[in-house]
């Protein structure tokens, strides 16, 4: 059985009500919610890298 089998079937097993084909959207929507949220956190830290790396002085030079 696959993750996201156990998953739905967690969810299923907690909801009883829950088809699963609603328990597929609910995991799948979950999911892209977390990549969103992981995409824009790792926009954060690429901006400050590149903000520190422009404001750190230059020790190539002789």
């Amino acid at each position: 059985m696959t993750k996201i089998d156990e998953k739905i079937e967690e969810l299923r097993a907690k909801h009883p009500s829950l088809t699963k084909d609603e328990a597929i959207k609910i995991i799948t929507e979950k999911n892209e919610r977390k990549k969103k949220k992981r995409a824009i956190k790792t926009d954060r830290t690429n901006t400050k890298k590149i903000r520190n790396e422009a404001n750190r002085p230059n020790t190539d030079k002789v």
